[in-house]
């Protein structure tokens, strides 16, 4: 096998290269030649690579890494950056290798009758875009750096120049840009008179892209606002807020949602019934089934309005931050926020502002779900604030740590947005905030989440509280570059306020919720279960006693019936579904406690048993103590225990087991590993296991640790049940979790000898 051949990397490298010679000769015709050349065997390789998974999914082995450090696709991908560079140098004479570049997105993208592209293919293919932005925006920070060292003559000529060709290169660059977009119908199959599930299968398919496209709007705004350029600054905030509008054309927006925040972009991931009856549970009693076109419009127009939130709060917390110089990214956030490409109504973010509309918003951000949750909408919003962010990273020294500035999630922009609510706070009431919050929380079916929603709105809006309490003078410096004109403290204590009564608004609901909703018997027959089988099967949690068997009794035994009744258990966690964070095995803990309270009463039952007294003359730390229970020890038999007490005798006895073999009685004394529980262990003297617990000081029992030898459990109730568990309603929202048994217990028939001594003063610390 010959080793020498030419890999398609290789021939992509070189018309990649015979691409770039053109732009070096400044041959306009010859470059076209090439870059179509390099295009055409791109998309080749694409083709030749498709195919599909067994479930049908489009799939590329150009994703595979293989041998090498990146997937061919990366490696294709990055050649494209060189041109930019390339391109944007001969800028001053020609726009029209970067404009003639722009188009290699769509150029990239299937046609007709072609495999379809997966959507890491996809985001490749945008992703040229970003690389762009990023290249051109070099340039222009090199350009601006000439024009600022040399203020006269040619190079300030040379600036202006230099602007108006950029300019018109960059409104035909959007246009490319924005152009890409008007191919997804074709791309995915938009077709009309299709019925709704085909209809619907295709607009799912094509969302990945859409999204895509929708985040890497938004990283070109913010590279040029991080540029400080103003020229593709406004041109790409134009094209975000238009972005939505793009397929108005062909879908029947007229439905309208009581509910429409709450239409997140995961319902594409329902098939078509299940999400039109999702869809059906956000309307109006009296409207008719949404159709495909009319659902899927509505997610792009939240979509958007979601990313364009983001980002006006991204570039804004750049400048109250000081990540910025200047107050441009504050300016650019405000323009976006307030973007006059939108129409005027009560739900968009441009015109008239509203205050109620653009909390809706901010909540809705949250109610996209959890952060780190992958492959969800609040991972992808998580995931554009992140790469957004991390343009504006801080050049790291080798050898040197630095602390990383890029924020994580949508969660760090909480200040930004209790800023830009405070710019547009009305004087007086809450513009009918809460009036709607308290009607969304009377109906927790509608949300994303059920009651999960609402506890996440809850927390959110403490955090929000409570930022406007501790982050005041950020917040007035903050507000004082959107409305200079407004008291800081003022509008941050009736922000504070509005959010306490949206809260409150939200707890009522939920509480009277939960005061009407039962407890879920199949939730307390899990505990049940769990309490009854750790009870059978695992050892038991006895003071003191080894070996001790456990199983089931018999009706005759004539055990007591046990309460185990542990008080303060939040019903919430009990409903179904739960109304309270729950831990991942909520038995776990009833049953701790459950079989450490039957090993109490092993304990209680013990105590009643008769016991000897004997009286020694001598305390536990002398050897005449020990010579006079030998008999005792003897009688007591098998792996025999001292129980004493643990203010006094246990002091003076660890003494002994820490002292040398001069300073020792003539006793065997050693420590081991011992089983048992319901005290401290404290050595062996003589073979005789010593335990400290709360005993009266003087007072010691020896006992055999084979004392008890079973337990049984006894039936309780109907049935073969051991163990029965019920719910006790204390308050509005806690109570009693009852655990209920009937242990017998088995005994040997050893004596138990309690011996009285001299006590030991307890140690006490001097002053």
């Amino acid at each position: 096998m010959r080793h020498d051949l030419p890999t398609p990397n290789d021939i992509f490298e070189e018309l990649a290269d015979k691409t770039a010679v053109q732009i070096d000769r400044f041959a306009p015709v010859a470059f076209d030649k090439a870059l179509l050349e390099m295009l055409r065997y791109h998309r080749f390789l694409l083709a030749l690579n498709a195919s599909k998974t067994p479930t049908g999914a489009a799939f590329n082995y150009a994703e595979l890494t293989g041998d090498g450090w990146n997937a061919p696709h990366h490696h294709w991908i990055r050649q494209y950056r060189r041109l930019f560079d390339r391109a944007m140098d001969r800028l001053p004479e020609d726009d029209h290798f970067i404009t003639a570049l722009s188009y290699a997105p769509e150029q990239l993208l299937p046609r007709p009758g072609d495999q379809e592209l997966p959507p890491n293919i996809v985001r490749g293919v945008l992703g040229l875009a970003t690389i762009m932005i990023h290249r051109m925006e070099a340039w222009v920070t090199r350009r601006r750096a000439l024009g600022i060292s040399d203020q006269i003559g040619a190079g300030r000529r040379l600036v202006d120049h230099d602007a108006r060709t950029y300019e018109t290169a960059m409104q035909e660059i959007v246009g490319a840009w924005e152009q890409v977009l008007q191919r997804v119908p074709t791309i995915y199959g938009w077709k009309q008179g299709r019925d709704a599930a085909e209809s619907w299968s295709a607009f799912r398919a094509s969302w990945p892209f859409l999204q895509q496209h929708l985040a890497n709007t938004a990283h070109c705004l913010a590279a040029a606002v991080w540029n400080e350029d103003e020229t593709a600054s406004v041109l790409y905030r134009e094209s975000l807020l238009r972005w939505s509008k793009a397929f108005s054309f062909l879908f029947d927006d007229t439905t309208d949602l009581r509910w429409h925040r709450l239409l997140l972009p995961g319902v594409l991931q329902l098939d078509w019934p299940e999400a039109s009856a999702k869809a059906m549970k956000l309307g109006y009693d009296y409207m008719p089934p949404a159709a495909p076109d009319q659902i899927f419009s509505s997610i792009l127009g939240s979509a958007c309005r979601d990313v364009v939130l983001l980002t006006a709060a991204l570039l804004l917390f750049w400048t109250i931050e000081k990540k910025q110089v200047g107050d441009g990214s504050a300016r650019n956030a405000w323009a976006l926020l307030n973007g006059e490409e939108r129409e005027d109504d009560e739900d968009s973010l441009g015109g008239q502002l509203a205050f109620r509309t653009l909390f809706l918003d901010v909540l809705r951000l949250d109610l996209a779900g959890e952060s780190f949750r992958e492959g969800t909408y609040a991972a992808e919003l998580d995931g554009i604030v992140h790469s957004i962010d991390n343009m504006t990273e801080r050049s790291v020294v080798p050898g040197r740590l630095f602390t990383p500035s890029t924020i994580r999630d949508r969660s760090d922009l909480l200040r930004s947005f209790a800023i830009m609510l405070g710019a547009i706070a009305p004087d007086d009431g809450d513009d009918g905030f809460v009036a709607h919050i308290a009607e969304l929380a009377r109906d927790e079916q509608v949300l994303p989440q059920g009651d999960r929603s609402l506890r996440s709105l809850v927390d959110h809006l403490g955090r929000f509280s409570s930022l406007l309490e501790t982050s005041r003078e950020q917040f007035a410096r903050g507000l004082a570059l959107l409305a200079p004109d407004r008291d800081a403290e003022a509008v941050a204590g009736r922000l504070g306020r509005v959010a306490d009564a949206a809260k409150a608004a939200i707890e009522k609901q939920r509480l009277e919720r939960l005061k009407a909703r039962p407890v879920a018997p199949h939730k307390l027959e899990i505990i049940r279960s769990a309490i009854q089988a750790a009870l059978l099967n695992e050892p038991p949690e006895v003071h003191f006693f080894r070996k001790v068997k456990v199983g089931r009794g018999s009706a005759g035994d004539g055990a007591d019936l046990r309460d185990i009744a542990m008080s303060g258990i939040p019903k919430a966690q009990l409903t179904d579904p739960p109304m309270a964070a729950t831990p991942t095995r909520l038995e776990e803990s009833f049953v701790t406690h459950s079989r450490r309270r039957a090993g109490d009463f092993s304990w209680d039952e013990f105590r009643l048993r008769p016991r000897t007294p004997i009286v020694i003359e001598s305390a536990p730390d002398v050897e005449s103590f020990w010579r006079r229970i030998e008999p005792l020890v003897v009688q007591v038999a098998d792996e025999p225990i001292l129980v004493l007490s643990q203010a006094a005798e246990a002091v003076p006895l660890r003494k002994l087991m820490r002292a040398g073999h001069a300073d020792r009685p003539p006793l065997k004394i050693e420590r081991r590993q011992v089983e048992g529980s319901g005290g401290t262990y404290v050595g062996t003297v003589e073979g005789v296991d010593i335990f400290a617990a709360r005993f009266a000081p003087g007072t010691a029992w020896l006992f055999s640790g084979r004392a008890l030898r079973r337990i049984g459990y006894t039936p309780v109730g109907s049935g073969d049940r051991c163990v029965t568990v019920d719910f006790e309603q204390a308050t509005e929202t806690n109570g009693i979790l009852h655990v209920r048994i009937r242990p017998h217990f088995e005994w040997s028939a050893v004596p138990i000898f309690e011996l009285t001594f001299p006590s030991t003063p307890a140690v006490r610390p001097t002053a």
